[in-house]
C-alpha cells in the first residue's frame, strides 16, 4: 500500500453537485463498486496530485453531453481511509489548485472520521506503479 498524508480543506463547493448527477453516480457505481456519496472529502497534500498519480493507472470515469453542454470525465484511483473504501477522484477540468485531491466514499466521510477542517489524515492506496 501507498499512504498519502494530508489536511482537510475546505473545498469549491462543487463536488456534491456532480457526484448527486445520474450519469456519474452510474459510472462510479459500475467501475467503483459503491454509490459515492453526493460531495467530496477534500485534501491538501505536500505534492502536486499530477505527478503522484501521474505512474499509477487509473479508473477512468467517462464525461458526456446534454442539452448541448459537456460534461467532462475524470480519473479515479481506489483508496480508503481508516475502515472507509472510496477513491481519490481527478476530474479531467480541474478547478482546485495541483496540490488538492478529493475523496469520494459510499458514506458522508468527514462525519463518518469525526475530521474536520484542519485535521491531518492519511489516505491508503493501491501500490504505484
Amino acid at each position: 500500500m501507498c499512504t498519502i498524508s494530508g489536511i482537510i480543506t475546505k473545498g469549491l463547493g462543487e463536488g456534491g453537485h456532480f457526484m448527486s448527477m445520474p450519469h456519474y453516480q452510474r459510472e462510479i457505481k459500475k467501475k467503483l463498486g459503491f454509490d459515492a456519496y453526493p460531495g467530496t472529502l477534500n485534501l491538501k497534500i505536500g505534492e502536486d496530485r499530477e505527478n503522484l498519480f501521474k505512474p499509477a493507472e487509473a479508473i477512468a470515469i467517462t464525461g458526456y453531453k446534454s442539452g448541448g453542454k459537456t460534461f467532462w470525465g475524470a480519473s479515479c484511483y481506489k483508496a480508503k481511509i481508516k475502515n472507509i473504501r472510496g477513491a481519490i477522484i481527478i476530474p479531467e477540468i480541474n478547478k482546485n489548485p495541483e496540490n488538492i485531491i478529493e475523496f469520494i466514499a459510499p458514506v458522508h466521510a468527514k462525519s463518518a472520521l469525526k475530521v474536520k477542517e484542519g485535521d491531518k489524515i492519511e489516505i491508503e492506496m493501491a501500490k504505484l506503479k
